[in-house]
């Protein structure tokens, strides 16, 4: 099955700052930025900056299980599963599933996929080397939807092909630390 973005889920830009975000230690939140995202489609959300909210009126406040899609560079998604208190740039989208016929994770996912990052190419503008994507334009966006039982599997997969990509990263780097020392002559 496929089917529109917009009619799966809700679509909302993230809150738009006078300038740039300034930390505060005694900050009652945190923002989540475009850089906070890695290409797995993870959160980082050490690197998250806290900041006060006493300027800001209107706090649109993420909440768990909603998906947040980067607006300019290179397009990444994530699924915001945080239960600290979190507030987007507007350099990110907000996506609230609202259908019975698609798994949040798997939205996440596939919004990373090379066939939606083809559509998410042709929609963007490109302007001094930095595409931007408009925000009525997401709204046209095709997804392919399985079952939600084939989208659970899919994701299920997806995780465990990635802790299996990282530990064989990690035993890469663990054996060239080990190859190194012993041309210094070192053992471990």
């Amino acid at each position: 099955m496929k089917s529109k973005l917009n009619s799966i889920c809700s679509i909302k830009t993230g809150y738009s700052f006078r300038g740039q975000p300034v930390a505060s230690e005694d900050g009652n939140l945190y923002i989540l930025q475009a850089k906070d995202i890695n290409t797995f489609g993870e959160i980082n959300y050490q690197k998250c900056v806290k900041i006060s909210t006493v300027y800001i009126k209107h706090i649109p406040l993420l909440s768990q299980g909603e998906i947040v899609l980067t607006a300019r560079g290179s397009f990444k998604a994530a699924l915001f599963e945080s239960d600290k208190p979190f507030l987007t740039s507007n350099a990110l989208f907000v996506l609230e599933v609202n259908s019975r016929h698609c798994y949040n994770k798997y939205l996440a996912l596939w919004l990373n996929s090379p066939a939606c990052r083809k559509q998410l190419e042709k929609i963007a503008l490109t302007s001094n080397t930095i595409s931007t994507l408009p925000r009525n334009a997401l709204d046209n966006i095709i997804i392919d939807l399985p079952s939600i039982d084939i989208q659970r599997e899919i994701v299920k997969t997806y995780v465990l092909n990635n802790k299996y990509f990282k530990l064989q990263q990690e035993i890469y780097n663990l054996r060239k630390m080990q190859l190194e020392n012993l041309m210094k002559g070192e053992m471990i």
